[in-house]
């Protein structure tokens, strides 16, 4: 969903079987069972040594490993599960459920792919990394299987967020953005108007919080403070709201009076204004939206996929009580939140290509992604499924996040971007836990990300 990359780890270094090229399938996939529960990305890194007949199909199915993140909701499960069904004794998915947060999952594909493991064959990418992936021959080209007119059933954007040089590398399966969720309820009893700036927030929040303390609330304003990519995209949003950015690749500058007004503001929120947990700087989006869903909080910064989750009966207190709008902005701002998603692309050392295309045109038709928005409340690339009236009509976000989207704003494009987030990630954290001040914090990274393109 929106949290990326960190610093991935050393294979070479640290890993006894980087220089080795992984070729037991059925030793990587042991225990694994088509559609429901899952392993971690791990075990594709603990078996090793040659086998000579890899290159040769199974008598029977053909057997694929599919790398995503760990979903709540499953859907993915209920997908591969059809997909399963549909190619039965052809082609059998096998789901290799990721840690949550994005920086465990990158530094996992990292170690897999050094060590030029033919597994997972399908991989479920963050739109950050595909420029790195491809750079390295990690991914396959894409352009055999997706023809001009292919692609057309695509927002462009979707389409072209893994174009390297001139080839496909992958097609984005669902769109993102970060949104400020809040609790219609409350909203509407502290003053009818959702907040379109910090101060008016603020405002509202402390009205709650004073108001409401007894009905469970605690906390004004949650976000996520890990150090993980969700906190540079909260930087960045309230960087963007105030009229700032950080120039252009070659040319970034993150530390005018912009930058760092913005990361005092987070820090702010925590030990000044007390709107948001002391804990902040060890939260990630699933976390905070824990807290929100147990209704201790009135409004959230989170990604898309949380709509679904705070509005699901079974899931959170707050179901039928939660409302979507843009990032907050200072006065005469607009909000601008920071754009994601995930891509699917297919590993250049995968044995299976064709059949990893036949599960990636499955997962991207329009009945899959009909399904995805319909179960999981994600964001389609298609444009035939976000503006579907009967699905607008059951998920009424859908309305809303046309608008919001085309407000939306793009991370810098960089081949290197794990070296501009990285130090990054490491800055606006240390600020977040109180053991720097944000100009310290950012003059520091400066130099590190100035002239990265």
């Amino acid at each position: 969903m929106g949290n990326l990359p960190q610093q991935p780890i050393n294979a070479h270094a640290t890993d006894p079987i980087s220089a080795q090229k992984l070729t037991r399938r059925t030793l990587l996939g042991n225990g694994v069972k088509a559609g429901v529960g899952a392993t971690m990305l791990g075990p594709l890194l603990a078996a090793c040594g040659d086998d000579s007949s890899s290159s040769a199909k199974p008598n029977g199915p053909v057997t694929i490993q599919y790398a995503a993140l760990n979903d709540q909701t499953g859907e993915q499960a209920a997908e591969i599960a059809r997909f399963n069904d549909l190619h039965k004794g052809k082609i059998k998915v096998e789901y290799q459920q990721l840690p949550p947060v994005a920086t465990d999952q990158y530094n996992k594909f990292v170690s897999a792919f050094r060590a030029q493991s033919e597994v997972p064959d399908v991989v479920h990418i963050d739109v950050t990394w595909p420029a790195q992936f491809a750079s390295s021959s990690w991914l396959e080209p894409l352009d055999k299987y997706a023809s001009a007119d292919y692609l057309k059933q695509f927002y462009p954007s979707a389409a072209n967020v893994a174009k390297i040089d001139g080839k496909i590398y992958g097609i984005q399966r669902y769109l993102d953005i970060g949104l400020l969720y809040y609790r219609t309820d409350l909203v509407q009893k502290y003053g009818g108007q959702v907040p379109q700036t910090r101060a008016d927030m603020e405002a509202m929040a402390t009205k709650i919080l004073a108001g409401e303390k007894a009905n469970g609330i605690q906390y004004g304003y949650l976000m996520p403070g890990k150090k993980i990519e969700a906190i540079v995209d909260e930087w960045l949003e309230f960087l963007w709201g105030a009229g700032g950015n950080i120039g252009n690749p070659g040319s970034l500058k993150i530390d005018d009076a912009s930058s760092i007004d913005a990361l005092q503001y987070m820090h702010d929120l925590i030990y000044n204004k007390k709107l948001s947990p002391t804990g902040t700087n060890t939260y990630a989006p699933n976390d905070i939206l824990n807290l929100f869903n147990n209704g201790q909080a009135p409004f959230m910064r989170n990604w898309t996929f949380a709509y679904a989750l705070a509005n699901n009966p079974k899931n959170s207190k707050v179901a039928g009580k939660v409302g979507i709008a843009p990032t907050l902005a200072l006065n005469g701002g607009k909000g601008q939140g920071c754009t994601g998603g995930w891509v699917l692309a297919i590993n250049a050392n995968s044995k299976y290509k064709d059949e990893s295309w036949a599960f990636i045109d499955f997962l991207l038709s329009k009945e899959t992604q009909t399904s995805l928005a319909q179960n999981a409340g994600l964001v389609s690339t298609r444009p035939d499924v976000v503006s579907d009236p009967t699905l607008q009509s059951k998920h009424p976000q859908f309305k809303d996040l046309a608008t919001i989207l085309n407000s939306g704003h793009n991370r810098p494009q960089l081949k290197t971007y794990n070296q501009f987030t990285t130090p990054l990630q490491a800055a606006i954290n240390g600020v977040l836990s109180n053991q720097q001040s944000a100009a310290d914090a950012l003059h520091g990274v400066q130099s590190q990300v100035a002239s990265l393109a």
